[in-house]
């Protein structure tokens, strides 16, 4: 009769398993290496885009406060400009509409400065 022969899968060598585990373990160290210097490498990057940006932020806030300091200046001459719109805008009628359309209030009777309104945005709706 027929004899079926059954065949044991070889046995690797053990030098060939030695190289395998040499060659993979010296893979692993590269990778390793290879990951520090990339991370190093990113480090310095973002270490002097840091530096870069503070510097430049610096200057920037330099030109700010030179922008605020002029502003400061001219907010009374904004508010007289404001208060001889609405004064002029009393008395006035065809300057209603530019009132209405700049929201323009006549201030009180005290004399204050007359002061503008914005609209609200709207609000946000409930969570859930």
């Amino acid at each position: 009769m027929d004899t079926l022969e059954t065949k044991s899968p070889a046995q690797p060598d053990l030098n060939e398993l030695q190289a395998q585990f040499d060659t993979l373990r010296h893979l692993v160290v590269s990778i390793l290496i290879l990951v520090v210097v990339m991370s190093g490498t990113l480090n310095i990057y973002l270490l002097r885009q840091v530096r870069d940006t503070t510097r430049e932020l610096t200057g920037l806030r330099q030109q700010f406060a030179q922008m605020n300091a002029g502003y400061q200046n001219e907010v009374p001459w904004m508010q007289e400009i404001l208060k001889r719109f609405t004064e002029y805008g009393q008395t006035h009628p065809t300057f209603a509409p530019i009132r209405t359309k700049y929201n323009l209030i006549p201030g009180g009777p005290t004399g204050a400065a007359p002061t503008v309104t914005t609209p609200r945005a709207p609000a946000a709706p409930p969570k859930k």
